[in-house]
């Protein structure tokens, strides 16, 4: 009997009372295009102190690094539910096999001599833009630790600013939570989704948005509110 309540108390002391969630901006989903713009940077850099690389393969290399900013910036400018992400990669897909089985039918119809893009840029240029997008990723960290969302048994506390605006809401366990994962894209590059908060003693709706992990996040908070404390929190 000794050893169940000394197991139990352990349990207890295990269980993690309270959790932090914190939202990022759209920007975040261009963390590819960064580590793309890396590897080619580097590429190229060794490259120039050997023989160089070719302007054909810098050309390529320009091509894959513009490829992927676009599918980055598309992600970030839309949103793309199953439905529509199933549509137009469909589409995608029917207008890439009629250009290519078409090709000399479409060039001799606008007088036109199709030939692969010429993309080519500078080492310089990825060496800025990856400086440029390192410290975007460092100030959204930053900006990460000081506007975060804390969920306890007891209330939900938005800490915002660096000098510490913040909301309290009391009765948590009477709190709607409701998640959401509007764009599949962003849920396979950071398991993202958006958790909205509509406190119990508050009319208006909270919406947390990008939250990484967002299904352990969803099924932690639920398990936090369904926790009766013996006592009030202090957090």
């Amino acid at each position: 009997m000794a050893q169940v309540t000394e197991q139990k108390k352990t349990k207890a002391k295990k269980e993690k009372k309270y959790l932090i969630i914190r939202s990022y901006p759209e920007t975040l989903f261009f963390y590819p295009s960064m580590i793309v713009g890396i590897i080619i940077f580097f590429i190229q850099f060794l490259a120039e102190s050997s023989d160089g690389l070719t302007p054909e393969v810098q050309a390529q290399w320009g091509t894959f690094f513009f490829a992927v900013f676009a599918f980055n910036f598309l992600v970030v400018a839309f949103d793309f539910g199953l439905g529509k992400t199933a549509l137009i990669a469909a589409g995608f897909i029917i207008l890439i096999l009629v250009v290519v089985l078409l090709q000399q039918q479409i060039g001799d119809a606008f007088q036109i001599t199709l030939t692969p893009p010429n993309i080519t840029m500078s080492t310089d240029f990825y060496l800025f833009f990856d400086l440029l997008m390192i410290a975007h990723f460092v100030l959204m960290y930053i900006y990460s630790r000081i506007d975060y969302w804390l969920i306890s048994p007891t209330e939900i506390y938005h800490h915002r600013g660096i000098l510490g605006d913040e909301k309290r809401f009391g009765n948590a366990q009477h709190a709607h939570i409701e998640k959401t994962t509007p764009d599949i894209f962003e849920k396979m590059l950071f398991l993202s989704g958006d958790i909205f908060i509509k406190p119990e003693t508050d009319p208006h709706i909270y919406r947390i948005s990008n939250v990484f992990r967002v299904n352990k996040k969803e099924k932690a908070i639920r398990g936090i509110l369904s926790y009766v404390p013996s006592e009030r929190l202090d957090v």
